[in-house]
């Protein structure tokens, strides 16, 4: 369990610093990381991507390349958040008509969970294939930097 979360942290925290929209629209819609709720924020994005150009070094191309991958995991994550949000409804009115079948409720909890595990594995192939975009000189400032921050993490 704790490798998988700090599997999903790097992934976090990477793709916020690759500037893509998974992070960005989040933020600007309030919600929090990892719920994979993604929209607009192209404001947002195109400062943090500037950031991560200077710092990493990141040419047009790989941005525009990391901006398709991750532009195509939100049109592909859409009916899993679209799934979520109805099962969150779905559960509560299950369990109000009986609060006794708790069975009912328990599956509609499966399918939610199964949705977010799909999630978060395509989010983890788009970060593998933006990583792939990068150069092995800019990946190693990218591990850098991570490793940076997981050390400032872990002494809070």
């Amino acid at each position: 369990m704790k490798q998988r979360t700090l599997i999903f942290t790097a992934v976090a925290i990477l793709i916020v610093i690759l500037a893509v929209p998974f992070a960005v629209a989040q933020h600007k819609r309030g919600a929090h990381f990892g719920r994979g709720c993604m929209g607009g924020g192209d404001a947002m994005m195109f400062r943090h991507l500037q950031h991560a150009k200077t710092a990493l070094g990141i040419s047009d191309q790989q941005s525009a390349d990391i901006r398709k991958i991750f532009t195509d995991l939100r049109t592909q994550n859409q009916p899993y958040r679209e799934s979520l949000r109805g099962g969150r409804q779905a559960i509560a009115q299950a369990l109000l008509a009986n609060p006794n079948d708790t069975a009912a409720a328990l599956a509609l909890i499966d399918k939610q969970t199964d949705a977010e595990r799909q999630m978060k594995v395509n989010a983890l192939n788009a970060f593998a294939k933006a990583l792939n975009v990068l150069t092995p000189d800019q990946r190693a400032k990218a591990s850098a930097f991570l490793q940076e921050r997981m050390a400032k993490r872990a002494g809070k």
